[in-house]
């Protein structure tokens, strides 16, 4: 599953960027954070971490459910909300 992803504290877009889960996990590294995935049989396993000091976010675990999106979706955290699209690999 190909997931892009972008982080906004408020209006303002922190980071934005693609990974490819699949099956071994893998760490990838954007600017404002660090992610760990692997794909499960059902859900998609992602933890965002390492944020820097100026981002008043800690570890955020997720359990993403395997699916192709129709839009972009979010998750709102307060004052910062996680937007993703996914898309499945053939």
């Amino acid at each position: 599953m190909r997931v892009d992803l972008a982080l906004f504290d408020g209006d303002e877009l922190l980071t934005r960027g693609t990974f490819r889960i699949g099956a071994a996990e893998l760490v990838d590294s954007f600017p404002v954070f660090k992610i760990t995935h692997r794909l499960g049989p059902e859900v998609a396993d992602i933890v965002l971490s390492e944020f820097p000091l100026h981002v008043d976010l800690k570890t955020i675990t997720l359990k993403m459910p395997i699916h192709e999106s129709s839009d972009w979706e979010s998750i709102d955290m307060g004052r910062y909300s996680l937007a993703f699209w996914c898309r499945l690999d053939a």
